[in-house]
């Protein structure tokens, strides 16, 4: 996690350094980097794990992108001839890819905010808190769900600190309290019925995780034809019971880090009916939070 959070903090200040501070002959080379540095920055926007470093790091990329290409622009050496022959081939050959390479996957990933066709309305059963979507939306590059039948359009959510992270330091990451969603409350995302109840698994310290018990401590809710799975519950925090009657206004469990889970979070996800007192049998269904459709790096 931690060469994960240098990596997100040096490599967009790379990209705008070398915007910023480099004298670019022409304003076709100026040009085609801001253009080539943007896209790459945009992709990173879109896919990576900023929870790690400062989801606010992230919100400053646009105007720190903008201030970058100004000063670079600025100092030209040529600015009269916006269009000569390619000085240094090498460079151009270099924006081009990463025009094409990246325009193409942050492309693909764009494509994931899209809400599907049919999604169902849910309230979002985090109350009180920051908190933010780790994996989320319609492309496997914004969501590591979404090649599983059950949970292609599921949601893992992480809370926030104060500073934008989802644990408040590297060094205390192995403490299940550094978590900024470790025990929260969770409330029904609808009105429905308890139908299956799991309180039994102790919850792990990272980077413990259980591999054979994949779902950990959760509850399934049946509203309205459907079937609402939420999982990785914190142990001995469940109030609900198969069968008990729930409305949004519902508590029903805190948030813990149970089964196959790298660290403390909410999974959700909304899939059709299948065997009674199963989960994982059903087709995926896409569903919204508070009529959002939510993707990675999204807030709630």
């Amino acid at each position: 996690m931690f060469l994960n959070a240098l990596a997100l903090f040096f490599i967009p200040l790379l990209l705008l350094g070398v915007l910023a501070f480099r004298r670019f002959p022409n304003l076709t080379h100026w040009a085609g980097s801001v253009l080539a540095f943007a896209i790459t920055l945009f992709f990173l926007w879109l896919v990576a794990r900023w929870d790690i470093l400062s989801m606010y790091y992230r919100m400053l990329l646009p105007p720190m992108l903008l201030a970058a290409a100004y000063l670079g622009f600025v100092k030209i050496r040529a600015p009269e001839k916006p269009w000569p022959l390619p000085a240094n081939i090498g460079t151009h050959i270099v924006s081009i890819a990463l025009i094409i390479i990246m325009g193409g996957a942050s492309w693909k990933a764009f494509e994931g905010y899209a809400e599907p066709a049919g999604a169902i309305g849910l309230v979002s059963p985090l109350r009180d808190a920051n908190f933010v979507v780790l994996h989320g939306g319609a492309s496997p590059l914004i969501n590591g769900h979404y090649w599983v039948a059950s949970q292609k359009y599921a949601l893992d959510i992480l809370g926030q600190d104060k500073l934008g992270r989802s644990a408040t330091a590297f060094a205390s990451r192995e403490a299940l309290d550094s978590f900024a969603i470790f025990a929260s409350p969770l409330y029904s995302p609808c009105n429905g019925t308890v139908e299956i109840t799991v309180d039994s698994f102790e919850d792990q310290v990272p980077p413990l995780t259980d591999k054979e018990n994949l779902a950990g401590n959760h509850i399934l809710i049946v509203c309205e034809g459907v079937e609402v799975v939420m999982a990785h519950l914190q142990k001995d925090s469940l109030k609900v019971q198969p069968g008990d009657a729930v409305t949004t206004q519902t508590m029903l469990a805190n948030i813990g880090n149970t089964g196959n889970t790298s660290e403390p979070h909410l999974h959700i996800h909304v899939e059709s009916r299948g065997e009674p007192s199963r989960i994982l049998d059903g087709k995926s269904i896409p569903f919204t939070l508070d009529g959002k459709f939510l993707v990675r790096g999204n807030r709630l």
